[in-house]
């Protein structure tokens, strides 16, 4: 399971005091409850190898609800050190997902889309500002085709707002194999961005 970032409380100047996780106990069982609620469901299937991932990286992670930042960030990935800084109700489980998938080596893109395909409706948030810029930078064309964007997990049209599953066929040690679109995800118009070429999205 997960560990949490502690500070000292107590003692004095030549040591002492208590270590006391920086999430408190209410924070912490959201934070449990929300991982064990998304880490088996059926929405993480299409994202390939991901739930074993994130099973894996629970265990290697560190969690810290304080930051400074938090007065205007959600969540941080740094590693295996996660910021969960928004643990409400509605929003701890997209935010420690998202944060998880970066963990697991995801780019923004695979974040936005998993934490789409399991909350879409119920706390997840729509790309926005330099999201789609990330997208873009972070990720390569698919078969020279600008508009479809291939992350480590999934497989975006700017055009059309669809994901679909990253299928790799063949390949080895040495070469990556074949990259084309599995089973589709999901179709949004909310991850409709087009791109009109010259590095430029509208």
């Amino acid at each position: 399971m997960a560990t949490w970032t502690t500070h000292t409380e107590g003692g004095s100047w030549n040591g002492g005091g208590t270590e006391v996780p920086d999430c408190s106990v209410a924070q912490r069982e959201a934070i449990i409850n929300a991982f064990n609620n998304f880490s088996s469901r059926s929405c993480l299937n299409c994202f390939g190898g991901l739930s074993g991932q994130l099973n894996e990286k629970w265990r290697e992670i560190e969690i810290d609800c304080t930051d400074s930042e938090c007065d205007r960030l959600d969540g941080r990935n740094s590693g295996n050190n996660i910021l969960i800084c928004n643990t409400s109700s509605t929003r701890v489980g997209p935010v420690l997902l998202h944060e998880m998938v970066h963990a697991c080596g995801g780019t923004e893109m695979d974040s936005e889309a998993v934490e789409h395909a399991c909350f879409n409706g119920s706390g997840a948030t729509a790309p926005f500002g330099d999201d789609w810029d990330k997208f873009r930078s972070e990720t390569d064309e698919l078969e020279g085709n600008e508009i479809e964007r291939v992350g480590k997990f999934m497989i975006w049209n700017s055009d059309t707002g669809e994901v679909w599953e990253k299928v790799v066929e063949g390949g080895s040690w040495a070469s990556g194999g074949t990259v084309r679109k599995g089973r589709r995800c999901f179709q949004s118009n909310s991850w409709i961005h087009s791109y009109t070429g010259g590095g430029s999205w509208i």
